[in-house]
């Protein structure tokens, strides 16, 4: 009798144990309502988001998605580092590198456009790259984004960035612009709707980097704890975001029309000719470019920012995206 039940209680301990740590268990664990938070209200980054809640993409994985608006990517990561949000889209690497290098567990899961989301508008006196040399170009500021990519593309095109050129810290979209305008600058990079406002005022385009230049700009990042702990709430985030996308790139006009009514503003000729502009950069399944990331991570090895024996595989981890892909697929979804 006593063997009999010292058999039963060990057998109902090691049930116990099994059912607990079962799928079934650990998807208990999941989480129902998300809170992203963004840093840009553009219609590049917005759209493919904006309709993935309006066609019920999200509601179909069984998630609830909050958004939230914070100026600048420090703050993003901030918020993502203190766990008050799940998620970040963020624009550029370089925040997620050298959090990571500095032993912030933070992981690029995915990427919304693996282009970077400028134009580059010049003057009457500098309507091609070669024309570019020994004038001023305006950039955001010393470390930025506009700053990384302009050398970076200037690089490629036989220009030295630190001796063909000046690079000057302008500021935002505005202040660039006033500086084109008025001749204090000769060049400088702008976001779609404001390349086409600045198209309409004769201001020539020197190249659209959404097609030229493969750097992703707009990227989602998490915690490596989040993760770990909801896998499957994390695919069915993905699952819903890469539906949004593919109505973005496949369904222009009921896209657009879609951006409208979930809330995005601007002028409909402005935002439609800037779709055009923005949209080839889109990641259509949300894969990283990791030959562009790559190229930020050498240039913070390059100026001491991260040691370098950092590799990429510590700050990007696609393989939950790679099962929302798969399982995208398997169901017809997603073109293989």
């Amino acid at each position: 009798m006593k063997r009999s039940a010292l058999f039963s209680g060990v057998l109902f301990l090691f049930s116990f144990s099994m059912v607990t740590l079962s799928p079934v268990g650990a998807l208990a664990q999941e989480k129902k309502s998300l809170r992203i938070v963004f840093v840009s209200l553009s219609w590049n980054n917005q759209l493919p988001f904006r309709i993935a809640i309006a066609k019920g993409f999200f509601k179909d994985q069984g998630v609830a998605v909050e958004q939230i608006f914070v100026r600048g990517g420090p703050t993003a990561i901030a918020a993502l580092v203190s766990g008050n949000v799940d998620f970040a889209s963020i624009g550029g690497a370089q925040a997620p590198i050298r959090s990571n290098a500095r032993g912030l567990d933070l992981q690029i899961i995915a990427s919304l456009s693996n282009y970077t989301n400028y134009a580059l508008l010049g003057s009457k006196e500098a309507k091609t790259v070669e024309e570019l040399r020994g004038k001023i170009i305006g950039v955001t500021g010393a470390g930025a984004f506009s700053d990384f990519a302009i050398r970076i593309f200037l690089k490629r095109n036989n220009l030295d960035p630190d001796k063909d050129v000046t690079l000057r810290a302008i500021g935002g979209t505005a202040l660039r612009a006033i500086a084109l305008e008025r001749g204090i600058i000769a060049a400088a990079p702008f976001t779609a709707e404001d390349t086409i406002r600045l198209l309409d005022k004769g201001f020539p385009m020197i190249v659209n980097m959404n097609q030229a230049l493969q750097i992703p700009q707009s990227i989602f990042v998490t915690r490596g704890e989040m993760l770990q702990k909801y896998p499957e709430t994390t695919k069915r985030f993905l699952k819903a975001v890469i539906l949004g996308m593919q109505f973005a790139k496949q369904h222009k006009k009921e896209a657009l029309q879609t951006g409208f009514a979930a809330g995005l503003t601007g002028d409909q000729d402005i935002v439609s000719r800037s779709y055009d502009l923005f949209s080839p950069g889109y990641a259509a399944d949300l894969a990283v470019a990791q030959d562009g990331i790559q190229i930020m991570l050498d240039e913070d090895i390059r100026t001491g920012l991260v040691d370098k024996k950092f590799t990429l595989d510590r700050v990007i981890n696609d393989r939950i995206l790679k099962q929302a892909q798969q399982e995208l697929r398997n169901e017809g979804r997603l073109k293989p």
